[in-house]
């Protein structure tokens, strides 16, 4: 299943047609990954640092395209750490029972940050971190992103025992798919995402700049 196959997104032409130009294929790069290793024609690493790697960087380029923060309003600023964070936090399908605020900043300090910084290497932080993945068939991966509940068959994207988490690489393959259909389903979010893409801003952090900002309230942009 493509990403651009939502069929909520059908609402949002504008919306569908970034996803569709600039989402799909990314996901579709980490669907190929997931069917790793293949030993047989010599593929054999499983690329687990690669497909999270990947799967964090969709999640950071989501937060500062598609989604609108909530506390974005007027002239107030908002780093992307705190833009990141709000999307998981909102879209994420979590469990009811996680800690889920732990959980965002596991996901934004312990992993996210040291794979974009430090090779994955981050200072002392009490906890024990481990990556892994295993192959998938193309009919596996297919349910994982129709599945709206976690298949019982497989580990979460990420899980807690003690100071040790565990991301598994399928299952926050499936989380990060979700979470953006989630937001798709959000209307107050997408019809103010169809608004901007319609109007020619695809990065709303683009109104911070010295050069221009963007004002909610008018649905304008103003050189300054």
């Amino acid at each position: 299943m493509l990403l651009s196959d939502i069929s909520e997104l059908q609402s949002y032409p504008n919306v569908s047609d970034f996803v569709e130009k600039h989402l799909s294929m990314q996901f579709g790069d980490v669907r190929a990954m997931l069917r790793l290793p293949l030993p047989e024609p010599g593929l054999e690493h499983g690329c687990n640092f690669a497909v999270t790697d990947r799967l964090c960087s969709l999640i950071s380029g989501i937060s500062v395209t598609i989604f609108m923060p909530s506390n974005l309003v007027g002239g107030e600023r908002i780093g992307s750490g705190e833009t990141y964070r709000q999307l998981i936090e909102n879209f994420y399908p979590w469990a009811l029972t996680e800690d889920r605020r732990e959980a965002v900043e596991v996901l934004y300090n312990i992993i996210r940050n040291p794979f974009a910084h430090s090779l994955g290497v981050h200072e002392q932080s009490g906890y024990i971190v481990n990556v892994r993945k295993g192959p998938l068939t193309p009919e596996q991966i297919e349910d994982l992103e129709r599945s709206r509940t976690q298949p019982s068959r497989r580990p979460p994207g990420l899980s807690r025992s003690g100071q040790c988490w565990t991301l598994d690489a399928r299952g926050f393959y499936r989380d990060v798919f979700h979470m953006f259909w989630n937001l798709v389903r959000d209307e107050q979010q997408m019809n103010e995402a169809e608004e901007r893409f319609s109007e020619g801003l695809i990065i709303w952090r683009d109104w911070r700049s010295s050069r221009s900002r963007w004002n909610r309230q008018e649905r304008t942009i103003i050189s300054e």
